[in-house]
């Protein structure tokens, strides 16, 4: 049985879809068979499928009513499922929360991020599904960074150690349909990224 691990925030443009596709290319070049399900209206996780066009990546077609059904479904059949959800449908969240393993959710160090993380964090908690807030788009220099977090306030202790910065290279190569480590193994996107996937698998093994 495989790992079922959710992407949500109900604030847009916090780069969710992004860092989920930086960490699938990642687990598909440890080994692992890795399942991919976008419940996102945008659809921006299959765009970048499609534009990939990578045999090796699986796409489960899913809709919010079966979401439920196609992730256990999913397990079955792979190491690891990423579901790209959006935070601010409450009752989609719900549903895909009851079988996630951990949710992730990226979140760009401002109030205003900090502040639409907490319906994830809220409804994580009333399922009792383990949480973590992953700091993105993190600028290199930001003397308001503490303040900003302060902000979290008890939600603080859920912060991921792994920080991604607000690297072109994360971008650009998600509009061609790849990853920052792709296009170069030793920048600091490819290093961010792959700490990151070992403080996951961390979690799942815990």
């Amino acid at each position: 049985m495989g790992h079922i691990i959710t992407f949500a925030q109900q604030k847009g443009g916090a780069g969710k879809t992004t860092v989920l596709a930086h960490l699938a290319v990642e687990w598909i070049r440890a080994g692992k068979s890795v399942a991919l399900i976008d419940l996102d209206a945008q659809q921006s996780l299959s765009r970048w499928v499609a534009l990939r066009g990578d045999s090796s990546l699986t796409r489960i077609e899913s809709k919010s009513y079966r979401a439920s059904s196609d992730m256990k479904q999913a397990r079955k059949n792979h190491d690891l499922v990423l579901v790209d959800c959006p935070g601010a449908d409450t009752s989609l969240l719900d549903n895909v929360l009851r079988e996630t393993d951990i949710v992730i959710t990226p979140c760009q160090p401002s109030p205003v991020d900090v502040w639409a993380s907490q319906t994830v964090i809220d409804s994580a908690a009333r399922f009792r599904t383990p949480c973590r807030i992953l700091l993105n788009r993190v600028p290199p220099r930001s003397s308001s960074l503490e303040d900003v977090l302060a902000t979290l306030g008890e939600a603080r202790t859920l912060l991921l150690e792994s920080r991604l910065g607000n690297r072109v290279a994360f971008a650009q190569a998600f509009l061609d349909g790849r990853t920052a480590g792709e296009l170069s193994g030793r920048s600091a996107a490819a290093r961010e990224t792959r700490a990151l996937q070992a403080e996951i698998e961390g979690l799942l093994a815990a």
